[in-house]
């Protein structure tokens, strides 16, 4: 039986009413730009500017801040190589030396993945998924690369449940997951079926759609509607994110 999929209530927040593709044209500008950064300050910058901004969405803080905690990981190993790679003034501890420019570079790292990550957050938290996929449409994006991310994300989670029963199924048979040759047979047997469910699933959906008609374009009931502030908030967070380039880029530089 297919699960039910429920989306995660979005806040009501100025930019949740903000329209979808204002919005998601400016995040991928924000996003851009702040790749684009150079210096620690001006990340740093740009870090307060996104937090600002989810602050002003009014999403859950614990929600946030574990899906920001995996941004900084990944971000993590900059932050702990650049010190000790980097020439430069530093710190002697013992036989290694600290970098203050390795770490300068490692905190700008840090910094513009978690401001990139804020950008992310704001456009996955002020509206559905699907919502936001149409929007890219509407701004250009092929309709079968919108199609292959809804079913690759609406999927993604009945495999999860799908492992999550095998799992399950397993732990009832006695099984416990050992660094042996049968835990590892068995861990192999497990993803095998999955594998295997997941295509027939697959094969399923394929010929349901076929049943209803499908012809490969994308078709969505989601209405969107330019206002005056949809256009004022775009371009004041593109020119804020414009004059931060410029300030990294000619002041700072």
């Amino acid at each position: 039986m297919t699960l039910a999929f429920r989306h995660r209530p979005v806040p009501d927040s100025p930019l949740a009413r903000w329209d979808a593709r204002w919005k998601l044209a400016a995040a991928l500008i924000a996003v851009s730009g702040i790749a684009a950064l150079d210096h620690l300050t001006s990340a740093a910058v740009a870090l307060a500017l996104g937090l600002f901004l989810l602050v002003l969405a009014r999403l859950p803080g614990g929600w946030v801040r574990s899906r920001l905690f995996l941004f900084g990981f990944s971000a993590l190993p900059f932050l702990l190589v650049l010190p000790f790679t980097l020439d430069g003034e530093g710190w002697d501890i013992g036989p290694a030396r600290i970098s203050a420019r390795g770490l300068i570079a490692g905190s700008a790292v840090l910094c513009r993945s978690l401001a990139i990550g804020c950008f992310a957050l704001l456009l996955v938290g002020t509206a559905p998924l699907h919502h936001t996929l149409a929007a890219a449409h509407k701004l250009r994006m092929p309709g079968l690369l919108v199609q292959l991310t809804l079913l690759a994300y609406r999927y993604a989670f009945l495999l999860a449940e799908e492992m999550r029963r095998l799992r399950v199924a397993m732990r009832t048979r006695g099984f416990q997951m050992r660094a042996t040759r049968h835990g590892y047979r068995a861990l192999g047997h497990a993803t095998g079926a999955l594998l295997v469910r997941g295509s027939e699933r697959a094969d399923h959906v394929a010929a349901a759609m076929r049943c209803r008609g499908f012809d490969g374009a994308f078709h969505t009931l989601s209405r969107f509607r330019t206002t005056p502030a949809d256009i004022i908030s775009f371009v004041v967070l593109t020119a804020a994110i414009v004059a931060l380039v410029l300030w990294d880029r000619v002041v700072l530089g």
